[in-house]
């Protein structure tokens, strides 16, 4: 039987284990804010320089980009589940065969090449009067992607050492020679020809940041690389490379969509709009370099693991009430922002359903972090799978309602992927259905204020979501409560 003293102790240990935990978090979430802040930035600066027809091939450019970027996180997440597996004389091999992998894998993606940039091509049917630049821009993409990945190694080692304050340094200064090469190129040039020929030639300069952060850290103990745990790597990685590519295809399908019924000018006001909003991806992009290494390390942990089966709703739930709050937030101001920037009325019939879809999304990403920790990579792909089916039935329903359809696609896709994910991870670390269904109703109620709101556009419009956002800061009240009483168990 535990004694009072022992549970004292205890109690200060995961609160210290916590601290530290939140001050990484801290420095991290810093750094990540200031390069979401730089990229909410740019995107007026371009459109200004480049009008939004430019805008439209420059953010399949940064599709494509962010699809590769993918390829990493697949590699980085297999090599953290297979480091907490293994013993620490193990360690300096597996660290040896995932820099192979990382060099096979930054050969095979240059000799592919020419077909990404043909598909890319057939996929964005965009065309200057000079050449077909939607083939360049999928080249483009590719040989920038294959510069990155000694840097996207060096990350991944510092995930692997939970050097998260080097990691954070690392991707600011990235960010700011990114920013500051679109943005003089835009502006000198106004050519979107050579906004991506800078973005591509910057990597020169990247790799004196990355020797400069580089040289400073520990040389990586030496020790022969198996060909073994390489395949054993890529084994691992190749469901969740698929997840994360029927992840990004959930969500850019639209795009795709976008570009062939309305052409580039729209898919360019869409994707502005797009990516201001999906900045709302702030907390969930730093889910694999946080959350992932700790899910893994508590899976690990018997104990950790009944912890985490009792945490799973409330984590859930706290999820769905950040997300939805946010959604019910926008949805009250953008009456406000419709007066001040008439521009925006042209995302009007879309904004609400486009708004409650990416929240959807960034909430839903927590949900595969735990699938893909639980090695059920195979469910997220079924999931991803049907979130695309049900968004693509609801642009084919709609098509022709002046965007209108675009969305309730994403509204649609996306409510369905968090129904699934949150009833799948409850199944597998035996939650109660009841549980899963309470996480689910903030939803719901996000639901009744995108109907509503797109419905009116008018002041009054605004009133039935900020009713919705009162009773969702009472939840959080509740659910703070709940969680207190829960550390002193």
């Amino acid at each position: 039987m535990e004694t009072g003293a022992l549970r004292t102790l205890r109690i200060r240990h995961r609160e210290m284990e916590l601290n530290s935990w939140l001050k990484k978090s801290l420095a991290l979430y810093s750094a990540n804010g200031l390069n979401f802040l730089l990229n909410i930035l740019i995107i007026p600066i371009v459109v200004h320089y480049i009008g939004f027809q430019g805008y439209g091939f420059y953010s399949v450019y940064i599709i494509l980009s962010s699809t590769l970027l993918f390829l990493d996180s697949a590699l980085s997440k297999s090599a953290v589940s297979a480091i907490y597996s293994a013993k620490e004389e193990q360690r300096a091999q597996l660290v040896s065969s995932f820099r192979t992998a990382y060099i096979i894998a930054g050969i095979s993606l240059l000799l592919a090449t020419p077909m990404i940039a043909e598909g890319v091509s057939v996929v964005f049917p965009l065309r200057t009067a000079q050449l077909n630049l939607a083939y360049w821009i999928g080249a483009a993409a590719a040989v920038e992607y294959v510069l990155a990945l000694p840097g996207q190694y060096f990350q991944m080692l510092n995930v692997l050492r939970a050097r998260h304050f080097i990691y954070a340094q690392y991707q600011l200064c990235i960010q700011l020679s990114r920013f500051f090469a679109v943005a003089v190129v835009a502006a000198t040039t106004q050519q979107i020809e050579w906004v991506l020929a800078a973005v591509v030639l910057r990597k020169i300069p990247d790799y004196l940041i990355l020797w400069l952060f580089w040289r400073k850290q520990e040389r990586e103990p030496l020790a022969p690389m198996a060909w073994s745990l390489v395949t054993t790597l890529y084994r691992q990685a190749a469901p969740i490379v698929g997840v994360a590519l029927l992840l990004v295809l959930a969500t850019e399908f639209i795009s795709i969509y976008v570009s062939h019924v309305y052409g580039a000018e729209t898919l360019g006001k869409y994707r502005s709009v797009y990516d201001v909003l999906n900045k709302i991806w702030f907390i969930a992009t730093l889910y694999p370099v946080l959350v992932y290494p700790k899910i893994c390390q508590w899976l690990a942990d018997p104990q950790r693991k009944v912890w985490l089966q009792g945490m799973m709703p409330y984590m859930n739930l706290g999820s769905a009430l950040t997300y939805g709050a946010l959604t019910l937030a926008g949805l009250a101001i953008y009456p406000v922002l419709l007066m001040w920037f008439p521009a925006l009325q042209d995302a009007a019939p879309y904004a609400a359903g486009l708004l409650a879809g990416i929240c959807m999304s960034g909430h839903v990403r927590l949900g595969y972090e735990f699938l893909q920790a639980q090695k059920d990579a195979g469910a997220a792909l079924l999931i991803n799978l049907s979130s695309l089916v049900a968004g693509a039935v609801t642009l084919f329903i709609f098509q022709g309602e002046a965007t209108r359809e675009i969305g309730w696609a994403w509204f649609i896709s996306q409510l369905l992927a968090v129904v699934i994910v949150d009833v799948r991870n409850g199944i597998l670390l035996s939650s109660s259905l009841r549980h899963s269904v309470i996480g689910l109703l903030p939803w719901f109620g996000v639901g009744i204020g995108v109907f509503l709101t797109t419905l009116t556009h008018s002041m009054e419009g605004a009133a039935v979501p900020l009713l919705l956002l009162a009773v969702f800061m009472s939840s959080f009240a509740f659910l703070a409560k709940r969680l207190q009483d829960l550390r002193q168990v």
